[in-house]
Parts: structure tokens; C-alpha cells; sequence
């Protein structure tokens, strides 16, 4: 018998025989809930399985990955995430066909889609078919010819393939359309310089230059790296010589030919070309001026000197005339230690506007400069630096100890507030040292600590710790040298290091060596030459076994070059090399063995075998790369 369905429930009562509208609404929110629960969970796996994709992707697992992509682009096909994370997998595998199909289903989403369509011109050009991608990428510019971005989307994905002629034929064709002249300047010119095309590359940043000059600094930027490159300085300067030619009105372009000639070392040159800028621009000086200090901090000595002379005698009211006047005798004092300066490398002063005239660059020269300064400039800082530099040149220059300790004394004297105050005061240190006097220089160093300069601060205490170890007083001397190990930032780190590792090494094994090779140090800085060779040679011969003694080696070596016996300085050398197997000095000494050869001996044969045993015997010495440098100079490779 067949039971009504009613009667398989319970019978109404008179309660639920209508249903409420609180009723109603409660059976909504049940089912709204056990929906939203179904979406959430179905939220979660997709977030889930998202993540697992992500992951083998990265492990590069990509048959798994696509294989979860596909599900959640199944369950979300309009999902961006999925799209991608499946035509990735999808390329990563090879399988062009099917990653052609899912962009041409998702352009029928979004139509005309110009990074779809490049997307899609990329796949046809993997699947070999060059000819499709062509078509697709010309059809997007097509489109809208005068859109510089889609001309950009194009050529990258060009480059994606390494087809960068094509890009470059793309940029000059969005430039062509746009009627813009500067478009895609850095892009072109990064093709170029990879084409090792420089003066095309020069070419796009000139054409930046002539309508936005005040992107100069920004420019030179740019080609400083490609002058990375040895091969790149002469097209680019080429090139920019010839825009010179072409518009020598344009200031720009001949700052830019002037720096490039800089650049290049090409001091002279350089100079001409800032002479004609600070006429062009009225500069009174200025120009000629920031040539100088460059030049000056390159070295450049001469060249510089010409360029602050200029300043001097052409412009004698300009604001920069007494660091010009500073700079120039700076620079005279730098061309005193050249044994080839002569009187014609500096131009003669016919008329000089200031009341010192020196007919060649000495030191006595450089001292007459700085003495009118102080006189030209009374109780000014100015002053108190060039009396500074004349107690530097007695020091270091003349070796006239009590000279150079008057002006040191009268520049703490005269300028106590200035900062050239202690630099004065640790000189005087120094000079204390050379003169014997320990103590009083310990003193003198022990005053600068109190001062609110770092750098000087350390200074002094490193000095601190080297009198010490000059004094025979070890435990100090590394209590001392303990902060300024530990400190990597500082530039005494290196230096200290150095110092406490040796006495470390010898204080306990040989601690009368140590002592006898630190009275020796001392010696060697008072210049004592001879004298500090005899004592260095006495602890090779009384302490044999000592640790030290290829250091000792090393210094017996570095004073035959000062007292001009470089043969004997080679033997020397020579015996740290074949007669101690054990010296980390070793490959040290076959750098200095080279450097003798080459520089003094005038030995290139000798000098370039000598760099290639350091390479065969020291692979990783940290000589390696300046001995290469060396070895190709030698050989004629270096440019």
C-alpha cells in the first residue's frame, strides 16, 4: 500500500500550521549561511592550491603546477592570477599550442588587449613562426601609431627574444610616428651600447642634450657607464667632437666635450675647452677654477696648475682668487717632487698680481707662495693653512724638524678655534716622534682625544698605540689598538689589525725580537735609514728561529730601495722567496720583486716573469689582480 508523503511526517500542530514571518526569515538566513559557508571553504581550497602552484613553480616543477593551474583556471577563468600563472607553465613547458589557445579564449574576454596581442606575438615567435608574430606586433602599432607606450610594450617583448635589431627598428619607427626626437632616448641608447655601438649611443643622449641642456649631470652620468669600458671613450668622444664642430655656440655640448676629454686623461685639451667655456658663460674664473681643483684631485698637477694661474692673472678681483692663489701653490709644491719639472712647464709670470714672483716650481717656490698669503690674508683660516703646508714641506719635503715644529707651533698658536688647529697639533706629535721625543708626543696625541672629531680621535690613539710599541710597552700598545679592531668601518682598521696580530705573534715567542724589530720601526720612520738597516739585519742574525724575521726580511729590502741598492733589495726579496717555505710574506715580496724590476731596474722580461710565478705559485693572494694588470701592461694588452 502506497503511504501518503503528508503522513510520513508528524501532524501540524495549531502553532505550525502557518508559517511566520520570523520563521521565514530565520530559514533564509540558514540557507544564506550554509551557502556562504560552501563559498568560503571553496575560497580557501583555491587559496590553497594557489600557494601549492606558486610553490612548485618556483621549485620549477611544472608539469605539477600545471596540472593546479588548470583546475582553478577551469574554476575561475576570468581569474588574472590563474591566466598567467597557467600561460607561464604552459611556455616554461614548451607547449606553445595550448598557451596560444588560453590568450586567444581570453581575448575574446578582452578584446584587442595590446598586451594579450604582444603576449601572443611572443608565442608565435617561440613556435617558430616569425612570420605571425610580425604580423601581430605591426597590427598592435598599427592601431594607434602615435601611442608611445604600445611602442614600448612592442620592442620588449622583442628584446624578451633577443631581437634587438627589431626593437631598435620598433623605437625608431614610435619616434618616426610620434614626431618626437627624444622619445625612447635611454632605450635606444642601451641597444646601442650593447651593440657596442657607441657613438650611436653618444648620438641618442646628444640629441637630449640640445633640448634639455640641463640634463647634463644626468647624461654623464649615463656614459660613465659605458666608459666602464676601455673601448668606449674614443667614439664617444668622437662623436661628441664632431656635435662640437657642428654647434660650438651650444654651451652644454662643450661641457659635456670637456669632461669626456677629462675622461680621458686628457688634461690639456680639457683645459682649452674650460677656457672657452668660462668665456662663453661670463664665469670670471669659476670654470677655470673647478678644472683646477679636479685636476688637482686626479693628479693632474700641471694642468692644474695652468688653469689656477689663469684665474690669478686674468681675474685678480674674482671671489675665488685666494683658494685660487691656495690651490696654485699647492700645486707647485706637488710638481717640486717631479725631478722632470722645469721652468717651461708652468707659464712665467710676466707681471704677477700678488708680490711674489718664482721662476720655477720648488719647494722654496711653493713656501714663498704660502708666505704671501698669510701676508695678503691676515688672521684668516686661509692663512693658518698655508702656514700649515709650509711646516708640511719642512717636515716631509726638507726633513727640518725644528722648522717645521715653529710652524706648527704658531698655527696652534695663532688659529686655536679652527680645525686646522688639530691637524697642527698632530703634527707636532709626529714631529716629536721623529725628533726622540716619546713622551711629549704620547702627550700631545692624548690632548686630541678629548676633541668632538671621530676621525681625529682615532688618529691619535693609533698614533698612542704605535708609540708604545715603539717604546717596548706591548700590553699598552694592544689595550690601545683593541677599539679600533673592532671597528670595520674605520679606516685604521686595517692598519691596527696589521700591528696587533704581530705582537700578538711575537710578544710570547720571541719577545727580545720583537722589541729589537720595534726600535728598528722607530728608527726607519726617523729616517735613520742606515742605521735602522744595521738593526734590522742584527735580528736576522741573532734571532734566526723568530717568527718575525721575514718581516724583518721584507724591511732590510724596502730600506736597500730607499738608501738606491735595488739589486740588493731583489736578493733580499729573493731569499723570502726560495728560503722561507713558510712566510705568508711570500707572495708580498714577489709583488715587490716585480715592482723593482719594472720601475727601477727598468727590467720588463725579468718583471713580467717574476708576475707570473706570484700567479702560479699564490692563485689566491690578493696581489692576483694588480699583478694581471701588470702582466697585461707589460705585454702591450692594456690600453
Amino acid at each position: 500500500m502506497t503511504i501518503p508523503i503528508r503522513e510520513t511526517f508528524p501532524k501540524r500542530n495549531a502553532l505550525n500550521e502557518k508559517s511566520t514571518p520570523m520563521k521565514r526569515f530565520s530559514r533564509t538566513i540558514f540557507v544564506l549561511l550554509i551557502v556562504t559557508g560552501s563559498a568560503l571553504s571553496q575560497t580557501e581550497d583555491a587559496l590553497v592550491r594557489l600557494r601549492l602552484a606558486q610553490s612548485l613553480e618556483l621549485a620549477g616543477d611544472w608539469e605539477r603546477a600545471v596540472a593546479l593551474y588548470e583546475s582553478l583556471y577551469r574554476q575561475a577563468p576570468a581569474n588574472h592570477v590563474y591566466f598567467e600563472g597557467l600561460r607561464r607553465a604552459y611556455v616554461q613547458l614548451k607547449d606553445y599550442r595550448k598557451a596560444v589557445e588560453l590568450v586567444l579564449f581570453r581575448l575574446q574576454l578582452q578584446q584587442n588587449d595590446p598586451s594579450l596581442l604582444s603576449s601572443l606575438g611572443g608565442l608565435y615567435y617561440q613556435m617558430g613562426n616569425e612570420t605571425q608574430a610580425d604580423s601581430i606586433w605591426t597590427s598592435i602599432l598599427a592601431g594607434n601609431p602615435t601611442n608611445a607606450s604600445l611602442y614600448r610594450l612592442v620592442a620588449s617583448q622583442q628584446m624578451e627574444f633577443r631581437l634587438y635589431d627589431q626593437a631598435i627598428q620598433t623605437f625608431v619607427a614610435g619616434r618616426k610616428a610620434t614626431g618626437s626626437e627624444i622619445l625612447f632616448v635611454e632605450e635606444l641608447a642601451s641597444l646601442y651600447g650593447a651593440f657596442q655601438q657607441y657613438d650611436k649611443a653618444a648620438d641618442e643622449y646628444l640629441r637630449m642634450l640640445r633640448s634639455q641642456p640641463q640634463q647634463l649631470s644626468y647624461i654623464q652620468s649615463r656614459l660613465s657607464i659605458f666608459l666602464n669600458r676601455p673601448e668606449a671613450l674614443k667614439p664617444i668622444r668622437q662623436r661628441v667632437q664632431e656635435e662640437v664642430r657642428q654647434a660650438e655656440s651650444l654651451v652644454a655640448i662643450r661641457q659635456l666635450n670637456a669632461w669626456l676629454q677629462m675622461e680621458g686623461k686628457d688634461y690639456d685639451a680639457a683645459l682649452e675647452e674650460y677656457r672657452l667655456i668660462d668665456r662663453m658663460t661670463g664665469a670670471s674664473g669659476a670654470e677655470l677654477f673647478n678644472f683646477g681643483q679636479r685636476a688637482m684631485q686626479e693628479r693632474a698637477y700641471l694642468a692644474a696648475a695652468r688653469a689656477f694661474r689663469e684665474v690669478i692673472e686674468k681675474r685678480p678681483s674674482t671671489t675665488i682668487l685666494p683658494m685660487a692663489r691656495f690651490n696654485y701653490a699647492r700645486t707647485i709644491e706637488e710638481l717640486s717632487l717631479s725631478a722632470d719639472t722645469s721652468v717651461g712647464e708652468v707659464p712665467a709670470v710676466e707681471t704677477p698680481a700678488w708680490p711674489v714672483s718664482e721662476t720655477r716650481p720648488t719647494f722654496g717656490g711653493a713656501i714663498n707662495l704660502y708666505q704671501a698669503l698669510r701676508k695678503d690674508f691676515p688672521n684668516t683660516e686661509l692663512a693658518g693653512r698655508s702656514l700649515f703646508r709650509i711646516g708640511i714641506i719642512r717636515k716631509e719635503r726638507l726633513f727640518d724638524l725644528d722648522g717645521a715644529l715653529t710652524a706648527f707651533e704658531q698655527v696652534r698658536g695663532m688659529w686655536p678655534s679652527h680645525a686646522v688647529a688639530a691637524d697642527a697639533t698632530m703634527e707636532i706629535a709626529e714631529v716629536l716622534t721623529l725628533k726622540s721625543a716619546l713622551e711629549q708626543a704620547r702627550s700631545e696625541y692624548r690632548a686630541l682625544l678629548a676633541l668632538n672629531r671621530p676621525e681625529i680621535r682615532d688618529r691619535a690613539r693609533y698614533r698612542m698605540a704605535e708609540i708604545d710599541y715603539f717604546r717596548g710597552l706591548f700590553d699598552s700598545t694592544t689595550v690601545i689598538l683593541e677599539p679600533l679592531t673592532s671597528n670595520a668601518q674605520n679606516d685604521l682598521a686595517n692598519d691596527a689589525l696589521v700591528l696587533h696580530y704581530f705582537i700578538q705573534e711575537n710578544r710570547v715567542t720571541a719577545p727580545s725580537a720583537l722589541a729589537e724589530f720595534a726600535r728598528a720601526d722607530l728608527l726607519m720612520r726617523q729616517r735613520k735609514f742606515s742605521e735602522a738597516l744595521e738593526r734590522f739585519k742584527a735580528i736576522t742574525t741573532t734571532h734566526p728561529s723568530a717568527l718575525l724575521v721575514d718581516d724583518a726580511f721584507l724591511r732590510i729590502a724596502e730600506l736597500h730601495l730607499v738608501l738606491q741598492h735595488p739589486m740588493a733589495a731583489v736578493q733580499t726579496l729573493e731569499a723570502i722567496v726560495n728560503d722561507m717555505p713558510l712566510s705568508i710574506l711570500r707572495d708580498r715580496a714577489l709583488m715587490k720583486m716585480g715592482e723593482v724590476y719594472e720601475r727601477t731596474l727598468m727590467n720588463p722580461a725579468k718583471a713580467l716573469e717574476t708576475y707570473e710565478q706570484l700567479l702560479a705559485r699564490h692563485p689566491n693572494s690578493v696581489y692576483v689582480e694588480e699583478a694581471r694588470r701588470r702582466i697585461r701592461t707589460l705585454r702591450g694588452d692594456a690600453i
